[in-house]
This record gives structure tokens, sequence and C-alpha cells, in this order.
């Protein structure tokens, strides 16, 4: 699984690198919020947008993590709480009736 994980990079890292290069010379117009700029090289805007994302995507990420969290420390208090339930049931004495002693 590694071998496959590291491919997608290699081959990721390739895309962008390659990407950079043939548009290095490009120049767009880019409208942010209502405000034009003009003549900013592309590979800037792809470089800001790929930052934006990425600090999108930590944030979702991070929010997960503590999602997850919170959630696995309910479940282990709840284990906890049945775990002590099954105790207490073991620890119960066995008692058995009169009937069953008598043979009715």
């Amino acid at each position: 699984m590694w071998i496959m994980r590291t491919l997608v990079i290699i081959v990721l890292i390739a895309l962008i690198v390659g990407f950079a290069i043939y548009n290095s010379d490009e120049r767009i117009s880019v409208n942010l919020y209502g405000k034009r700029f003009f003549d900013i090289p592309m590979i800037f805007v792809a470089f800001w947008a790929l930052v934006a994302g990425m600090i999108v995507s930590f944030a979702l990420g991070v929010g997960y993590y503590f999602k997850m969290y919170s959630e696995l420390r309910h479940q282990k208090t709840q284990n906890q709480k049945l775990l002590k339930e099954i105790t207490a049931l073991r620890n119960l004495p066995l008692e058995e009736d009169e009937e069953k002693q008598t043979g009715l």
C-alpha cells in the first residue's frame, strides 16, 4: 500500500512541476470579491489556491479529529460502565431456589 501512495505522490509532484514550467509565462486577470487584479502570473494564482485548499482541508481534518476523539472518549467511558456492570453481575452469589433443592 505504501508503494501506491508513494507512486501517487511522485506523479502529483511531477504534474505540479510540469504545470508550473509550462505555464510560467502565462498572465491572467483575477476578479476576487469584486476587486480586479490584472497581469498576474497564473502560477502565483494556482499556488495560493493550493495553499487556501490545504488550509481549509487542514481545518476540516482537525475538526473531524476532535469529533472522533470526543466520540472515542464517550465510548471508552461507556465501556468502563459496562465492564463494571459485568463485574458486579459476576460477583453476585449463586443462590438456588428452594424448589430445586427439594426436587420439586
